[in-house]
């Protein structure tokens, strides 16, 4: 048998190393994209578009905590804690829920870098039942536990918020320094324009009107920065007992509310026997969207039209009279 040892066209080996060479680039290519991708941790979805907006395509962001879930008692899932062992960073912003679990996240994922967002943030205490609150002139004296975390509720507050996200990505990946930058620039453009929109949307409501009845206190910083005041019912978790139910029912007639405002994350029913007591009706808020921008929006439409007095409140998330 005879073989045939004349070398392989040069056009077939041409056209063979080409392919290789095409194919090994193609992979590097691959590698190289996969790694320039940040695995990020947050605990809320609200932060989830702070940090999707400034990263981009450069993030890969994994929420701790789901929108119809409550942050003071949620636990993570096992899908979730393996996930968490690949991430690079966290984003924590102080709700009761990192107390407990950030040390385990630590301590599951020790190469991961915990960024602090509200580190720059002068945070408020806690308003206790409606009508009694802290003093605001003893904030040193108020326990760390007891400040307000709701702090992405405030737009000029976010925007603290997203200098501190854009650093810390850009420590972490400082290759895409002009993209974080950029998106930083775009987050700071939607907090103008929305932050005037509220103002706009708000701006209609009286004086003597701008008190409001909610069952969790979570829109205090939302409220400071627009001129407006909560009245929690429900404070730390609990809800009141009888002898607190009747005096927030009495200081709800007293200052004329028919309009009780929840949570879809929290327990209703203290809320609803308020207004069938004042013949007044429940809406909702819902302080976790991750659309962010959207979800502050809706939070002032239904505030504006449940509050200012020419406008009856007819929004998409009423619950219906409770009589």
């Amino acid at each position: 048998m005879i073989f045939d040892r004349s070398p392989l066209p040069r056009l077939f080996v041409s056209r063979l190393l080409a392919t290789g060479l095409f194919a090994l680039t193609g992979l590097l290519l691959t590698v190289t994209v996969q790694a320039a991708t940040l695995n990020v941790a947050v605990s809320i979805p609200p932060q989830a578009h702070f940090v999707e907006t400034i990263g981009g395509e450069h993030v890969d962001v994994q929420v701790m905590v789901p929108a119809n879930a409550e942050p003071v008692t949620y636990e993570p899932t096992p899908r979730q804690m393996t996930s968490l062992s690949r991430a690079e960073l966290y984003f924590s912003i102080g709700v009761p829920f990192e107390k407990g679990w950030l040390p385990r996240f630590r301590s599951a994922n020790p190469e991961m870098t915990v960024i602090d967002t509200v580190a720059t943030i002068e945070r408020r205490a806690m308003v206790a039942h409606a009508g009694h609150g802290h003093d605001e002139h003893d904030r040193d004296a108020v326990d760390e536990t007891a400040r307000d975390p709701h702090v992405w509720l405030s737009p000029p507050l976010v925007r603290l918020q997203a200098e501190t996200i854009r650093d810390a990505l850009i420590d972490a990946a400082p290759e895409q320094a002009a993209d974080f930058h950029r998106g930083y620039r775009q987050l700071a453009e939607q907090i103008n324009t929305l932050d005037t929109a509220i103002l706009d949307a708000l701006s209609g409501i009286d004086p003597d009107a701008r008190r409001f009845l909610v069952f969790h206190p979570a829109f205090g910083y939302f409220g400071a920065t627009y001129g407006l005041e909560q009245m929690p019912i429900e404070v730390e978790g609990k809800e009141p007992g009888p002898r607190e139910l009747a005096r927030i029912i009495e200081q709800a007639r007293d200052h004329h509310i028919r309009v009780i405002f929840i949570e879809p994350q929290f327990a209703q029913g203290a809320a609803r026997t308020i207004a069938r007591e004042i013949d007044g009706e429940v809406l909702t808020l819902d302080p976790l969207a991750r659309d962010w921008p959207a979800g502050m929006r809706a939070i002032a439409a239904t505030l504006a039209e449940a509050l200012e007095p020419s406008t009856p409140a007819t929004d998409t998330n009423h619950e219906g009279h409770e009589h």
